[in-house]
């Protein structure tokens, strides 16, 4: 069914406008950040932002800065672009917080799960690591952020991480060593074959994550 969507201007951070598209939902419940990788935007994502709002939750889904209809540069700046998103669903009244993420955003996801005090609840999709992500971007900022330190708070956020066995990009054992290393309530899923991009419109892996965030947010 069709859902109102709404094109906001949430200002990150350190001020940046940054351009985005919401799906209201009900008061307290509810809402999922839909960042989307390097190179790409947020009407690229409204599939699975629709399934997120069939699903009674609200969706936000951000151009990151220098993407889409966001100015400036992919600088260090981008991790608070995630952080203005969530706080703009909390303001709006939406309760438990969680992230859905894809390469970059994945990367995103599950550093900003680490350090806002709404998210309960994160989906890592073929996620980038650090070095890379720098080389990819030419900026030093992901090395301060690296994954290894960024998945460590284990109060009771829940962290799913899916990935292409085939994935070209990002090898399949960078995310299962970093499933090894976190607390639960964690799950893993490698899907055989497919590709760096494979996953995110998959309908059986979109399907996976709703119900993965249904059941963690509403714990």
């Amino acid at each position: 069914m069709p859902h109102v969507t709404e094109q906001i201007t949430i200002t990150s951070r350190d001020g940046l406008a940054v351009s985005a598209l919401l799906m209201p939902g009900a008061p307290g419940a509810p809402g999922v950040v839909v960042l989307h990788g390097a190179g790409s935007s947020k009407e690229n994502h409204l599939d699975f932002a629709d399934r997120v709002a069939d699903a009674g939750m609200w969706a936000l889904i951000p151009d990151l800065r220098g993407h889409g209809d966001t100015g400036g540069a992919m600088d260090a700046g981008m991790p608070g672009d995630v952080l203005a998103c969530l706080d703009e669903l909390h303001t709006r009244g939406a309760g438990a917080l969680g992230l859905r993420g894809s390469s970059m955003g994945g990367f995103l996801a599950l550093n900003a799960a680490a350090v806002h005090p709404g998210v309960r609840a994160v989906v890592a999709i073929c996620p980038a690591q650090a070095e890379s992500l720098a080389r990819l971007l030419a900026q030093d900022w992901p090395r301060g952020l690296p994954l290894d330190d960024g998945v460590w708070r284990t109060d009771g956020v829940a962290r799913g991480f899916w990935h292409a066995r085939d994935d070209e990009t990002v090898p399949w054992s960078e995310t299962l060593r970093l499933y090894s290393r976190v607390q639960q309530p964690k799950h893993l899923r490698v899907k055989m074959g497919g590709d760096h991009r494979s996953l995110q419109h998959d309908p059986n892996v979109q399907a996976d994550t709703i119900q993965f965030l249904l059941e963690h947010l509403h714990a």
